[in-house]
């Protein structure tokens, strides 16, 4: 069964976004991202990516950064978590977004077409539109870190 190769914890090795064209361009999230994603035999997820450029608050105490900073804090990190499901015959995982980063994907359904090769995992999103409004592809390569 599929689902037995996907449990245990995967750190990030690549995110890029990939253009209708075959371009590879940087992910949202920047040139170089930090990530873990984590599956669990009882059909539980999460993920966590953050630029590895993203910059510390000016302040310890949050109350005393600008709007510019939180929002710049928003935009370099990203988490979720929920359950997920796999579909053989589809090659695609579906991650039901229990709570999220983003406001707006609690109860959404992610779905991701992925590959395994040994220890390496590549999630692929079907085609998006990005923040510059173009559809592309976002590419997650994972590597399993623990079982």
């Amino acid at each position: 069964m599929i689902s037995q190769h996907f449990i245990g914890t995967w750190q990030l090795l690549d995110a890029c976004a990939l253009t209708e064209d075959g371009r590879r361009v940087p992910s949202p999230l920047g040139e170089k991202v930090l990530g873990q994603i984590m599956y669990d035999a009882h059909g539980n997820m999460s993920a966590q990516l953050m630029s590895a450029t993203r910059r510390r608050f000016s302040s310890r105490n949050p109350e005393e950064c600008g709007d510019a900073e939180f929002r710049e804090a928003f935009m370099s990190f990203t988490s979720y978590w929920g359950k997920y499901r796999i579909d053989e015959a589809a090659g695609t995982v579906t991650h039901t977004v229990t709570g999220a980063s983003a406001p707006s994907w609690p109860g959404s359904e992610q779905v991701r077409y992925y590959a395994l090769e040994g220890r390496t995992l590549t999630l692929k999103t079907p085609p998006i539109r990005g923040r510059d409004g173009v559809k592309q592809v976002q590419m997650l390569v994972w590597e399993r870190i623990a079982p």
